[in-house]
């Protein structure tokens, strides 16, 4: 089973932000199964493992240099 993570991001300013989050979250955050950013929108929807705490991902996001706050949960 899987839950739907959307986090609005902010500092992000080209395409290359979009995929650092999302390789960052795919590659080093144990659950995330997929990540999906859109510079033009702000935001990222991460699809993960149920019980991936959504604090994990938005501290995965600021530590790759941006600020995520967790927006919708589904």
């Amino acid at each position: 089973m899987s839950t739907t993570y959307v986090f609005t991001v902010s500092g992000m300013h080209c395409a290359s932000c979009g995929l650092l989050i999302d390789e960052t979250l795919e590659d080093e955050v144990p659950g995330v199964q997929r990540a999906e950013t859109s510079v033009r929108k702000g935001r990222t929807v991460v699809t993960a493992d149920n019980g991936v705490d959504p604090a994990v991902i938005a501290a995965a996001i600021t530590a790759a240099g941006y600020q995520a706050v967790h927006a919708l949960q589904t």
